[in-house]
């Protein structure tokens, strides 16, 4: 009551007197209101804001000034400076909205844990909640496991998240995929996932894009503090893992900038089975690391697919093993051209590229595939089947869907508010035959394109050329080098696009183009004969130096 509507926020923490009032809870509170100003300098309006972020910094100094505890008096005090109350009563109210967010997790972030199960500087704290509040989650794919995930996300405190899905809604989305309702089939799975959590969780902000992953450039991608994919192709997920592994900086000494760090959570599901992931790179392996170990569709021999067919998915995989390779021109599902199987194709004709996400080409190898059955008298062949058999689909279950996003929601959670350990590095779950699980450390393969980086360490003098250690790396270590690139990203020299601009510096002096006395480039080369590039550390020390 001392405290007027400032005692409204305490209240909605669940404080009931003085000396409920303690270091934890003061702290969230000053978090809030710094977050509420913040978004209030967001809609333009700049006074009230000003006004509710200056009422947080002061609540912080109080606290930090003090000796864990606040009385009444002192908060009534603080309250009174404020001219804009009417902005601290929308606190009040946004408090109790955060209270019921915060539910379930308080005690988790409040309670000390045992030490071999919580980070060494996790402070058991309301405060904790605070780094749920201030972090922005980046969410790619709002489907079956997208769709549990932003539920997890939204109830779990996380109040700024972004979303990224390219499909629409259809109708045999509706079994599992709860943010969706009849009327949605046909609209953005983004935005009506989006809308959906906004409307149902109040204070949690959903942005929401319908494009693909990689029309986003490095600045988007930074703004994060983590990233969780619920994908359904590796493509993506490759692309996702270079990104978040090419933003991570490095020091002087060659070690990661923790702050350049942005980790990705990944999960799969097939049928009954299904793995999360967590890469915290560069510390833990890749996804590319384990791309080798992924396995494809099924596979039929070429000759029971041409000759005898018994099967819906031979006639599929005849479509599009033995037809689609024969489209010289392609409009639509109803007009094309396609060449006879015994024609050579025309020289100044192009191969048509299928594309997957296409609905006329799915169309197209539906119909033919129909088509192939009705000749075999083949029955079972539906859009559903080809679109699995080509998508290498295999039919989700919403329980393993629930298991593997509420997996995927509990590493984001422990990373963001350092509550307990991430996971180390690799969970798998198998429910087809009871329930197994099983948690290991996927090591890194040294091999690996995107984080495998080997290092090399030379010792040149400073009027050394940079075409001779061009060619000291050919003759020494047998590599066939495409690109030296500093520390901050300049490349000193290309052999590809940027051949002309760069192939000047070969003549130029190591003193000239690498000024410091100890250098680390990032080297691009490969082995002869062979098509795959290689990224290399390259350590070049001056030896007319001291180190």
């Amino acid at each position: 009551k001392e405290s007027g509507k400032m005692g409204q926020v305490l209240g909605a923490l669940g404080v009931r007197n003085a000396d409920d009032i303690g270091m934890g809870k003061i702290k969230l509170c000053a978090k809030l209101l710094q977050t509420e100003g913040l978004k209030l300098l967001e809609e333009s309006k700049a006074e009230q804001g000003k006004s509710l972020m200056e009422f947080g910094e002061n609540l912080s100094k109080l606290v930090e000034e003090g000796d864990g505890k606040l009385s009444g008096a002192e908060l009534k005090a603080l309250y009174e400076e404020q001219s804009h109350k009417n902005a601290i009563e929308a606190v009040a109210k946004t408090a109790g909205k955060y209270s019921k967010q915060f539910h379930s997790i308080l005690p988790l972030l409040s309670r000390a844990g045992h030490e071999d199960f919580t980070f060494m500087d996790f402070e058991p704290s309301l405060a904790n909640t605070a780094e749920l509040v201030g972090k922005k989650v980046l969410c790619v794919g709002a489907g079956g496991l997208g769709c549990e995930i932003l539920k997890n996300l939204a109830l779990s405190g996380v109040k700024d998240i972004t979303v990224i899905d390219l499909d629409t809604i259809d109708v045999s989305n509706l079994n599992r995929q709860f943010l969706f309702r009849r009327k949605d089939v046909g609209k953005p799975k983004a935005q009506v996932a989006a809308e959906f959590i906004e409307q149902r969780c109040k204070g949690v902000r959903v942005k929401w894009y319908k494009q693909k992953i990689q029309e986003f450039g490095d600045e988007f991608y930074k703004q994060f503090s983590i990233v969780i994919a619920g994908l359904d192709n590796v493509n993506a997920r490759l692309f996702l893992n270079t990104k978040l592994y090419s933003l991570v900086k490095t020091d002087e000494d060659g070690d990661p900038q923790l702050d350049t760090i942005i980790p990705l959570v990944d999960g799969g599901t097939e049928g009954f089975k299904g793995q999360a992931r967590f890469f915290l790179y560069p510390f833990t392996s890749c996804f590319e690391c384990s791309a080798g170990d992924l396995q494809g569709g099924p596979k039929f021999d070429l000759c029971t697919i041409r000759t005898m067919p018994r099967i819906p998915e031979h006639c599929v995989a005849y479509a599009l093993l033995i037809q689609w390779p024969l489209l010289e021109e392609f409009k639509d599902h109803k007009t094309y051209k396609l060449r006879k199987d015994t024609e050579k194709a025309s020289g100044e004709k192009k191969a048509v590229n299928l594309d997957k996400d296409n609905t006329e080409h799915m169309t197209w190898l539906y119909e033919r595939s129909k088509e192939r059955a009705a000749k075999y008298k083949i029955e079972g062949v539906t859009y559903n089947l080809t679109m699995q058999y080509v998508k290498n689909i295999i039919p989700a279950i919403a329980s393993t869907n629930a298991l593997i996003s509420a997996a995927c929601s509990n590493e984001a959670i422990k990373y963001l508010t350092k509550v307990a350990p991430t996971l180390e590095n690799y969970f798998f779950y198998s429910g087809q035959n009871g329930c197994y699980t099983r948690t290991f450390e996927y090591k890194k393969n040294p091999e690996c394109f995107t984080c495998g980086v080997s290092k090399i360490h030379l010792e040149v003098h400073s009027t050394a050329l940079l075409g001779d250690i061009k060619k000291q790396l050919d003759q020494k270590h047998k590599l066939e080098c495409s690109a030296f690139v500093t520390r901050d990203g300049k490349a000193i020299y290309n052999a590809g696009a940027f051949f002309v601009a760069t192939h000047g510096n070969l003549e130029r002096t190591i003193e000239v183009l690498l000024p410091k006395k100890t250098n680390i480039l990032t080297l691009f080369a490969k082995k002869p004969g062979s098509t795959k590039l290689k990224k290399i550390s390259l350590t070049i020390v001056k030896a007319d130096t001291k180190r």
